[in-house]
């Protein structure tokens, strides 16, 4: 009788993982895991080289925590050891050199990969080596995993 019970629960079990993994993986796409951000650099080479892009610099800074409640989120944590961390910020600053166009079809192929980035700030100025080129100098963020980050 125990065994039947433990065999209807296991069935209930494995329904319910399949019946929940296409909105985990749906969510979980929309955070990087530490060796994606890792990888970030090489990410945005790509798709800078597709649209004829030169990314001068990329800096990775220290990961932010971000709490689900409002009383640490008010307050800046600099501590990467916060508890009930929900998530991390992770900032990162570059600077792109090419054409106008270019720029905005490289932020339309990023907008368009499943992971999320943010950018936090951006200038945008012409410059001062080429007629019809521009200087992008900015700060994206990509959000991390709690688990990953800790």
């Amino acid at each position: 009788m125990r065994f039947q019970n433990l065999k209807k629960i296991l069935s209930y079990l494995k329904k319910k993982i399949k019946q929940i993994t296409p909105d985990y993986k749906n969510n979980s796409n929309l955070f990087h895991s530490k060796e994606e951000v890792e990888d970030l650099y090489n990410t945005l080479s790509i798709f800078a080289a597709a649209n004829n892009l030169e990314i001068l610099k990329i800096e990775k800074k220290t990961p932010e925590p971000i709490s689900g409640s409002k009383k640490t989120e008010n307050k800046k944590k600099k501590s990467l050891k916060a508890k009930n961390v929900s998530y991390y910020k992770i900032p990162v600053s570059y600077e792109i050199y090419g054409s106008f166009l270019d720029f905005i079809k490289f932020k339309r192929a990023i907008a368009k990969s499943k992971k999320m980035l943010n950018f936090e700030k951006e200038l945008i100025t012409t410059s001062k080596r080429q007629i019809g080129k521009i200087n992008v100098v900015g700060q994206l963020t990509i959000v991390g995993l709690p688990n990953e980050f800790n």
